[in-house]
C-alpha cells in the first residue's frame, strides 16, 4: 500500500523539513528576515525562539517516528493537530485584507504543512483499511 510502503522517507523528510524552523530559536533575527522577508522586533525575541524550538522539536520527532513505533501514532497525530491548526491560521487569514502582505511570504510554510495533513490522513485511511481487512480474514 502507497502511504505505508512510503512512510518512512515522507516522515523522514517531513520532519528534516519542519526540523528546519530551529533555525527561529537560533538567529530569529536572520530567520525572520531571510525566510520570512519580515523585520525584527526583539521584544518579541523569546515567543520566535519559543516557536523555533517548539516546532524544530517536532521536526526531530516526526523524523524519529518511523524508527520508534511506539511513539509512531502519537507523534503522528499530534503533528497533524499541530500542522493543521497551522493550515487552519493560513487559510483563515487568506482573505483578509490586514494580513494578506503575510500571507504570501508563508505560501512555502502553508504547502508543507498541508502536504504533510494530506499524508498523514491517506495513512490512517489505509491503516484502517488494512486493520478492518486483516479482522475479517481472522
Amino acid at each position: 500500500m502507497f502511504f505505508n510502503r512510503y512512510f518512512k522517507p515522507f516522515m523522514v523528510i517531513a520532519g528534516l523539513v519542519t526540523m528546519y524552523a530551529a533555525i527561529y530559536a537560533i538567529n530569529p533575527e536572520s530567520a525572520l528576515r531571510e525566510m520570512n522577508g519580515l523585520s525584527y522586533d526583539s521584544q518579541y525575541v523569546f515567543l520566535f525562539r519559543h516557536w523555533g524550538i517548539m516546532v524544530g522539536l517536532m521536526g526531530f520527532f516526526i523524523t524519529a517516528s518511523p524508527f520508534i513505533p511506539q511513539w509512531r501514532e502519537s507523534i503522528v497525530l499530534y503533528s497533524f493537530l499541530e500542522k493543521l491548526f497551522m493550515v487552519y491560521l493560513f487559510t483563515s487569514n487568506f482573505f483578509n485584507p490586514e494580513t494578506a502582505y503575510l500571507n504570501a511570504k508563508f505560501i512555502p510554510f502553508a504547502i508543507t504543512d498541508i502536504t504533510i495533513c494530506a499524508y498523514t490522513i491517506g495513512y490512517w485511511l489505509e491503516n484502517h483499511k488494512l486493520q478492518k481487512a486483516s479482522t475479517q480474514t481472522a
